[in-house]
C-alpha cells in the first residue's frame, strides 16, 4: 500500500528540521564568530566539499590551520558542504540560504576551497562572495571551465605523477606481469584512468594493463580472488561497498581490498598507507594544506593571484607500510632514499631510543676510561686530575677562576686566614655589553672581556683574587686587615675604567656597575656574601650603572618596592591608571605654545606617586614597555584632540623606547592608535634617544622611514649627551633635535656650553632642523638663548608639567605668557 503524502505544513516542518540538523552538523568544526579582539585579524572562509571526518579534507584543513608560523594566524570560518552524501540541488540551495544568513554583512579577506564542489559553489555565487580572493586545493577537473573569467583565483590541482609509484612498485615486485587498476565508474574515475594512462606512457615496456571500472566494491570481490599471483592491484578513488551505500574513503577502500586479496595493493593517498596499501609517492592532504596556507599568506600579503601560478601536481609524501613490505617479503634496501616507514618495529637505533643508546655508550666509555686509568701511573693520573680541576674551576676565555673556583676559595678562607680579617667581595658587571656584541659581534666582545681581565690583573694586588663570574660579570675577592685596605679597593674600582680599551684599533669606552659586600671572617657565610654583592651590583645598574654601591639592608627594601611596582604595572596599564601630563614648548618668537610634551605619571594605590624612571625601567625589565607606550600614546593623543582647533597648530611630542623602535609592528600599531583616536599624524612628534640609533642601523632606518611615511615627525631627545653624530642626522632624516638641559644649567657661567649650543643651533639651521632647548628655568636663560638663535624653549620657567585636562581650557587660544 503506498505511503500517504504528508500535508504541506508537515513538509515545511520536516524541511526546517532537516536543515537545522544538517547545518548544525556541517558547522560542528566551524570557528565561532570572532570576538572584538580578533576583528583586526584577517577573516578567512574555508569551504570544504564533503563532511567532517572525511580524512582527505580533514588533513588538508589541518595543514591549512598550521599556517606555517608566518605572521599572525587569521580567523578561520570553516563550513562543510556535505556534497558527497547530499549532492542534490536542494542541498545547494539550503546551503546558499544558510551561508547568506549566517555571514550577512561579514567581510572575508580570503576564501579557501577544498575539492571541486566547493570551488564551483563559490564561482557560481558571486552575490555571496563578490570578488574575494580564492585559493583552492584538491581540484580534479580542469580549472578553466570552473573559474571562467573570475579574477583573484589560484590554487592546487589534484594531479600527481603515478609514474614514480609505478616504477618503485615494479622494482619492489620484480616478478609482476600484470597491472590492475580499479577505479569508480564516474567522471572522477575517468580522470584517474587518464592519469594512469599518462603515467604508463612514460614507462615503456611495462607489464600488461587492465582497468576495472565498477560502481561498488562487491562487484569485483569474486574476481579479486581469481587474480594470478604476479598481479599488482591499484585501488584509486572512493567507492561504496554495495549499491546505494555512501562511498568509502580511499583508505577504507584499500583496507577492503586487503581483506579480499593477498596481492600487493597500492593507492594514491597517504592515508591509505597503514590500512592495506603498500606505499609509494602518495598524495599528501597535510602537505597540500600547508602549500595552500603558503599561497593564502601571499594573497593576504597583497600579492596578486595572477602572479601566483597554479600548482598542477599535488604535494607528495614518500611512505611505505613496514608490515606490508614484510608480508610481501620486499627487500628494504630497495626502498628509495628518504622513505618513511609506517608500522615500523621498535629499534634501539630509532630516534625515541637515542637518549638510552647514548647513555649506554657513555657508560661503556666511562668503564673503559676507568680501566685505562687503573693501569696509568700515579703521576699521570695526578697530572690529569690537576688539569681537570683547573678546567672545572677556571674560565677558558680569560684564564681567571670561574664561579666554581670562587666557591672553592671562599670555603677555604676560614682555614687560611687570621681571625681579625674582613672578607670583601666586589662584583662588577659591564654596562651595555650586549650593545658591544650586537654592534661588533661576539668575537669582538670576547676580546673586550679578555682586555678587561688583563686590566684587572694589572690593577689588583696579591691580596685580591679575580674571578670571571658569568658572561659580563667579574668578582674581586679581597682579604682586608683594616679600613685602609677598603679605601684602596674603592679607589681601584673608581680607576679601573677611566681609560678606554683599544680593541682591533678601535677605542672602546667601557663602564661597569660595582656592588660591594663584606663580612668578618668569623661567621662567614659564602652564599650570603655572594648574594649581597650581586644585589648591590644590580642596585648600581639600576642607578644608571655608575659608581660603587655598598650593600645595606635598604637594598632589600628597594628590591621589594621594585617588585611591587613590577607586579602592579600590568594592571595599571590595563585599567588606564597611567596619567598623562603635558609640559608646553614655547615659541618665543611668535609668543605662543608651539607644542606639548606628553609625560607619564602613575599614582600607585599603596606607594603613591612613582617617579617615571622607576616604572619605565620596570616596564622594560618585565617586557611591558610596548603596552606602556601604546597606553601613553592613546591617552596623550586623545587628550590632545581639543588642541586640534588651535590656530597656532601645536604639536604633541611623545617619547618612545628602544624596544618600540626595534618592534617590527610598531609603525602599524601607531597607525592603528592614531586612526582610533582621530589624531592627525602630522601633529605627532616621536622623541627617540641617540643610543637607540646605534644598533641595527638598517632596521632603525626602515622603521623611521615607515613612521615618516605616515606623516609622523622624529625628534632626537637629549641631544649632545650620547653618541652625537652628524651621520645619523642625515641618514635617519630626523625633523627636530632637543638640546639636553645639562647644557642649559651651565649656560650663564660656561662659555664652552654656550659655544656648544650655538654650534648645534647653527648646524640645525643648515640641516633645516628645528631645535628645542630643555630645562629653561630663568628669564636670563631665555634672553641668552634668544641671542643664541633658539626659538623653541621648554622648562619650569614657563610651566611645570600639569594634567593634560588642565590645558584643554587654553586649546582655542594656544598662547602662553612669557616671563
Amino acid at each position: 500500500m503506498p505511503m500517504p503524502m504528508p500535508k504541506p505544513r508537515a513538509w515545511r516542518w520536516l524541511a526546517c528540521l532537516w536543515l537545522a540538523c544538517t547545518c548544525g552538523f556541517a558547522t560542528a568544526a566551524a570557528v565561532e564568530s570572532p570576538p572584538a579582539a580578533e576583528s583586526a585579524r584577517a577573516q578567512v572562509l574555508v569551504l570544504l566539499s564533503y563532511h567532517p571526518g572525511f580524512s582527505w579534507e580533514e588533513r588538508i584543513l589541518a595543514g591549512l590551520r598550521e599556517w606555517g608560523g608566518a605572521g599572525e594566524q587569521p580567523v578561520f570560518h570553516v563550513e562543510w558542504m556535505d556534497a558527497k552524501r547530499h549532492p542534490d540541488a536542494a542541498q545547494r540551495q539550503r546551503l546558499t540560504d544558510y551561508l547568506g544568513g549566517k555571514y550577512a554583512g561579514q567581510h572575508f579577506d580570503l576564501i579557501a576551497t577544498v575539492d571541486d564542489d566547493a570551488l564551483a559553489f563559490v564561482m557560481q555565487h558571486a552575490s555571496l562572495f563578490g570578488d574575494t580572493p580564492v585559493v583552492f586545493s584538491g581540484l580534479n577537473a580542469a580549472p578553466e571551465p570552473i573559474i571562467g573569467t573570475r579574477p583573484n583565483v589560484t590554487g592546487i590541482l589534484e594531479r600527481f605523477d603515478l609514474t614514480r609509484t609505478l616504477d618503485i612498485a615494479l622494482k619492489l615486485h620484480s616478478r609482476t606481469r600484470r597491472l590492475l587498476f580499479i577505479t569508480p565508474d564516474d567522471d572522477n574515475g575517468a580522470a584517474l584512468r587518464d592519469t594512469v594512462d599518462a603515467a604508463l606512457l612514460r614507462l615503456p615496456g611495462h607489464p600488461a594493463v587492465e582497468h576495472w571500472r565498477t560502481a561498488w566494491l562487491e562487484q569485483v570481490a569474486p574476481r579479486l580472488s581469481r587474480l594470478p599471483g604476479d598481479t599488482l592491484v591499484f585501488a584509486l578513488g572512493s567507492l561504496p561497498v554495495r549499491a546505494g551505500e555512501l562511498p568509502l574513503e580511499p583508505e577504507l577502500v584499500s583496507a577492503w581490498m586487503r581483506t579480499h586479496t593477498e596481492l600487493p595493493v597500492y593507492s594514491d593517498l597517504d592515508t591509505a598507507v597503514g590500512h592495506g596499501a603498500v606505499g609509494g609517492y602518495m598524495n599528501s592532504g597535510l602537505e597540500t594544506g600547508r602549500l595552500q596556507a603558503a599561497m593564502a599568506q601571499r594573497l593576504l600579503a597583497g600579492e596578486a593571484a595572477a602572479s601566483i601560478p597554479l600548482v598542477r601536481e599535488t604535494p607528495l609524501a614518500l611512505l611505505f607500510d613496514n608490515a606490508e613490505l614484510r608480508r610481501l617479503d620486499v627487500d628494504m634496501r630497495a626502498l628509495p632514499a628518504g622513505s618513511t616507514l609506517v608500522n615500523a618495529p621498535p629499534s634501539i637505533f630509532a630516534r625515541e631510543y637515542r637518549a638510552q643508546l647514548l647513555a649506554i655508550v657513555v657508560v661503556v666509555l666511562m668503564l673503559l676510561l676507568v680501566v685505562v686509568g687503573l693501569v696509568v701511573r700515579n703521576r699521570m693520573q695526578a697530572a690529569r686530575q690537576r688539569a681537570l680541576h683547573h678546567q672545572a674551576t677556571h674560565d677558558e676565555l680569560t684564564g681567571l677562576p670561574n664561579r666554581s673556583g670562587l666557591a672553592e676559595q671562599l670555603q677555604a678562607l676560614p682555614q687560611a686566614a687570621a681571625e681579625d680579617e674582613q672578607v670583601v667581595l666586589v662584583m662588577l658587571g659591564l654596562n651595555r655589553f650586549k650593545l658591544v656584541n650586537d654592534t661588533y659581534g661576539h668575537a669582538f666582545g670576547d676580546k673586550v672581556l679578555v682586555a678587561v681581565a688583563g686590566r684587572l690583573r694589572q690593577c689588583c694586588g696579591e691580596r685580591e683574587t679575580l674571578v670571571r663570574f658569568s658572561g659580563d660579570a667579574f668578582v674581586i675577592m679581597a682579604r682586608l686587615p683594616d679600613a685602609a685596605g677598603l679605601q684602596r679597593l674603592h679607589a681601584l674600582c673608581d680607576a679601573l675604567f677611566l681609560q678606554p680599551f683599544l680593541i682591533n684599533g678601535r677605542r672602546i669606552p667601557i663602564t661597569a656597575a660595582f656592588g660591594l659586600s663584606s663580612s668578618p671572617l668569623l661567621g662567614l657565610v659564602p652564599g650570603s656574601l655572594l648574594r649581597e654583592a650581586d644585589a648591590a651590583m644590580y642596585e648600581a645598574k639600576r642607578n644608571r650603572g655608575a659608581g660603587l654601591v655598598v650593600f645595606d639592608h635598604g637594598i632589600h627594601e628597594r628590591a621589594a618596592r621594585q617588585f611591587r611596582i613590577e607586579a602592579g604595572l600590568p594592571e595599571a596599564i590595563e585599567h588606564g591608571q597611567i596619567e598623562v601630563h603635558y609640559q608646553p614648548i614655547h615659541d618665543i618668537q611668535r609668543g605662543c605654545i608651539a607644542g606639548y610634551e606628553a609625560l607619564a605619571r602613575w599614582r600607585h594605590p599603596e606607594l603613591g606617586w612613582i617617579p617615571p624612571p622607576e616604572f619605565v625601567r620596570a616596564a622594560v625589565e618585565t617586557g611591558h614597555i610596548g603596552a606602556l607606550t601604546r597606553c601613553i600614546l592613546r591617552a596623550a593623543c586623545r587628550a590632545f584632540l581639543p588642541h586640534l582647533g588651535n590656530p597656532h597648530s601645536p604639536y604633541l611630542a611623545v617619547n618612545v623606547s628602544v624596544s618600540d623602535i626595534y618592534a617590527s609592528d610598531f609603525p602599524a600599531q601607531l597607525a592603528q592608535v592614531l586612526a582610533e583616536v582621530g589624531m592627525p599624524p602630522q601633529q605627532l612628534v616621536l622623541e627617540v634617544t641617540e643610543d637607540m640609533l646605534l644598533g641595527n642601523q638598517q632596521h632603525v632606518a626602515t622603521v623611521l622611514e615607515q613612521l615618516r611615511g605616515q606623516g609622523v615627525r622624529i625628534a632626537i631627545d637629549d641631544f649632545g649627551t650620547g653618541y652625537s653624530s652628524m651621520g645619523y642626522l642625515s641618514s635617519y632624516q630626523v625633523n627636530l633635535i632637543k638640546i639636553d638641559q645639562s647644557f642649559v644649567r651651565r649656560l650663564l657661567d660656561s662659555p664652552p656650553d654656550r659655544k656648544i649650543v650655538r654650534a648645534i643651533v647653527s648646524m640645525a639651521g643648515d640641516l633645516e632642523l628645528d631645535v628645542v632647548v630643555e630645562g629653561v628655568e630663568t628669564g636670563e636663560q631665555i634672553e641668552l638663548l634668544r641671542e643664541l638663535g633658539c626659538r623653541l624653549l621648554q622648562g619650569y620657567v614657563f610651566s611645570r608639567p600639569r594634567p593634560a585636562a588642565e590645558w584643554a581650557a587654553d586649546a582655542q587660544a594656544g598662547c602662553g605668557t612669557l616671563p
